[in-house]
């Protein structure tokens, strides 16, 4: 929509700038509504710090526009008030969201919780895939990690004989009935269809990217457009 046309030859300067900040708000109104809802899953006490200095990165690549996420944090004060309490705030969470991102550390696979939000996340069909930070150096400490297992290796999608799909968890090399959610699901998009009493882990459908290999500052967005295109969500 062009402004200066609408107001004419004559406008006044206040009524130009008045007319600019109005354009800037509703286009920054129309990117918030195509930019999917974000939550990064990461194991927080330990590589808390290494996710901020990518969300710092990738919220000045958004300036104009607020960059929209939740993070693993917000189940933190939940976690004194007992294991049903965390589990539903993380749900509250997740269903606010279109896109979880699981923030790999050193030990993101063993993480109880992380497991429970990639749950979630399939449950709600959200678009997922995974980043490696452990390379990001903690702004505390200074120091990186080695690179741990991708918790999506840890956690599939199995059809059982009735057809029913429902999530598995590897425990020690062996399959077993996700515990934490153990319900029937619907398939999601990314998980092709297959004979009863086979189990796909997550990680076979799903993109994993290293956020400082693969230049994560530039690339982020792209990663999380590519991963709600392979859920077919629309973003919003």
């Amino acid at each position: 929509m062009c402004y200066r046309n609408m107001a004419g030859p004559e406008a006044s300067p206040t009524l130009r700038v008045e007319m600019s900040d109005r354009a800037s708000s509703a286009n920054a109104a129309a990117s918030n509504a195509r930019s999917p809802k974000v939550f990064f899953s990461v194991c927080y006490d330990e590589d808390g710090g290494r996710a901020d200095v990518m969300y710092s990165a990738w919220q000045a690549r958004h300036q104009t526009v607020s960059a929209v996420y939740l993070d693993s944090r917000v189940s933190q004060p939940a976690k004194p008030l007992g294991e049903d309490e965390v589990k539903r705030t993380i749900r509250d969470a997740v269903h606010q969201t279109t896109i979880t991102c699981v923030l790999i550390g050193a030990h993101t696979s063993g993480d109880r919780w992380v497991r429970y939000e990639i749950a979630q996340s399939v449950e709600r069909r959200s678009g997922l895939l995974a980043v490696r930070i452990n390379s990001i150096a903690d702004p505390k400490t200074q120091q990186r990690t080695v690179a741990g297992w991708n918790p999506l290796a840890y956690l599939g999608v199995g059809k059982i004989r009735s057809g029913d799909y429902l999530l598995f968890e590897n425990i020690n090399g062996q399959w077993s009935r996700y515990q934490d959610h153990p319900l029937a699901l619907p398939k999601p998009p990314y998980v092709p269809d297959m004979s009863p009493g086979y189990v796909q882990p997550l990680s076979v459908g799903l993109h994993e990217y290293d956020y400082v290999a693969q230049n994560g500052v530039e690339n982020l967005d792209q990663w999380i457009e590519h991963a709600a295109a392979k859920a077919a969500i629309a973003s919003k």
